[in-house]
């Protein structure tokens, strides 16, 4: 994935609200951060602290796969919002 495609999605779909494109920091809350780490990319979800959720940081040696992957996580979000009854 492209990172042209990566912000189409994001804005189509409504998912920019819970993208963080960059390393995890204290105002980053339930998000979900992409970065480069070194020669790795990385993708990984904060709680509602902004503490990093362990078992969510995945990495790839390419920044389109890593796309791809936050794709899948920003759409999680965005439904697991939406299914909580108001």
């Amino acid at each position: 994935m492209q990172i042209d495609e990566f912000h189409d999605i994001v804005d189509s779909e409504r998912l920019r609200k819970f993208l963080n494109e960059g390393a995890p920091e204290g105002s980053t809350s339930s998000k979900v951060c992409v970065f480069k780490n070194g020669a790795r990319w990385v993708t990984l979800h904060t709680d509602e602290r902004a503490a990093v959720i362990t078992r969510t940081r995945r990495t790839f040696d390419t920044r389109a796969e890593a796309l791809e992957d936050a794709v899948d996580g920003l759409r999680l979000l965005r439904d697991l919002e939406e299914f909580r009854p108001a």
